[in-house]
């Protein structure tokens, strides 16, 4: 059975029948499941009950025929409300405002958007989360449900720091130099030459590892900054017991937050970048920061890793590589949310971002395999590129 392609026909019935009676039934047959299981199953993957998430789609539509005019009481009863006082009770609990009021189209209303189900590729969370590993969404391994979702920048930054505010370390561990993701390590790469002198700022610093790298090679000022404030604290913590200390803000690294401009030598981002909900926006604002000539380093997942598994000794395309949408995924009790763009995505951003591209790394260094030991990931690895590491330099 095609999983995915039954639970989005499941939801298709579900969005055809938000102005009528939904029967459950007749979903989970779609799925050749039980009512209850369903049920489960939804609820497991989407992270929201069933009921409620047919209520916030029926209170969604319902916005849009109270912006169409339709009467209060045709719409209440359109979607399955007893009577006009009920409906507006649940209308208001959701937008924020009466039906009334929203029929201004000037004020704002809420949007619950409705879900897709598509398969990624991760890692598992087998394996072992000591510095330096990332389990989860470096590359592919295990296929697993993913809901797409919409490119709201609040909403994305609201869902990823909570997630590394409470699960991050615990689940996907922590990457930092001289480590720029798996086998590939700045002891063999020398991206960074000489610091010594230099002033640093690391794009999504989180608990302050590689600051605290550069910091034991004589730069000369630590800047970092990350969404999450737990992970700043974690730094706070780690820096001052290496000691160092360290400029450190708390923002998403699209926005505005105090850090100087045309000020320093390197800017660097270890599996951070690819967190952004605007990459052009992120490397001009970058951009900014840098002295002219400065060097700008960067390490994410390579995106044709997370687009092949490995399927009894044979690769096979899991995911479409051209697909860069947004999707929500579960890990552990946590969310998360991610878009897997392609490396000429990244290249041509940089480009109009005034950066010139000085080297690329790609391939995994064979001496980090044997000494981590082998395994399914590493042999994928030896044919497939797992992180890809640039360094560009401000026009």
């Amino acid at each position: 059975m095609d999983w995915q392609k039954c639970m989005n026909q499941a939801v298709e019935y579900i969005e055809n029948n938000l102005s009528s009676e939904i029967d459950y039934s007749t979903a989970a047959q779609i799925m050749n499941c039980s009512d209850w299981e369903f049920r489960r199953v939804f609820s497991f993957i989407a992270q929201i009950p069933l009921s409620e998430y047919i209520r916030r789609r029926r209170l969604t539509m319902a916005a849009a025929d109270v912006r169409n005019g339709d009467k209060i009481m045709d719409i209440a009863l359109r979607y399955g409300y007893e009577s006009q006082a009920a409906f507006s009770r649940a209308f208001r609990q959701f937008h924020g405002i009466s039906p009334s009021l929203a029929r201004d189209k000037k004020l704002i209303l809420k949007s619950f958007p409705r879900l897709t189900f598509k398969l990624i590729l991760m890692e598992g969370l087998g394996m072992d989360k000591k510095l330096g590993n990332r389990t989860s969404i470096i590359g592919g391994g295990e296929v697993g449900f993913a809901i797409s979702v919409d490119l709201d920048q609040k909403e994305i930054h609201k869902v990823n720091s909570f997630f590394w505010d409470t699960k991050g370390n615990e689940v996907i561990g922590t990457t930092a130099l001289p480590l720029y993701g798996a086998y590939i390590s700045e002891e063999k790469c020398q991206l960074f030459g000489d610091i010594s002198g230099k002033r640093v700022l690391e794009i999504g610093c989180g608990t302050g590892h590689s600051l605290q790298y550069l910091g034991d090679r004589k730069a000369a000022e630590l800047w970092g900054i990350d969404i999450s404030e737990q992970q700043l604290q974690k730094a706070r913590q780690h820096l001052e017991a290496s000691g160092h200390s360290a400029a450190l803000f708390c923002a998403a690294m699209e926005e505005e937050c105090g850090i100087p401009t045309d000020y320093f030598d390197v800017v660097y981002s270890v599996y951070g970048i690819g967190w952004t909900t605007d990459l052009e926006g992120t490397f001009r604002r970058i951009a900014s920061y840098l002295k002219e000539g400065g060097a700008f380093i960067f390490s994410w997942s390579h995106p044709i890793h997370k687009c092949v598994t490995a399927e009894d000794d044979i690769l096979v395309f899991k995911k479409c590589y051209f697909d860069e949408s947004w999707y929500s995924v579960s890990l552990d009790g946590g969310s998360l949310s991610l878009s897997d763009r392609k490396l000429s995505t990244y290249v041509n951003a940089l480009a109009k971002a005034g950066f010139a591209i000085e080297e690329m790394i790609e391939e995994s260094d064979e001496e980090i395999i044997q000494a981590q030991g082998e395994n399914e990931f590493s042999k994928k690895a030896k044919m497939l590129p797992v992180t890809f590491v640039i360094k560009a330099r401000k026009l």
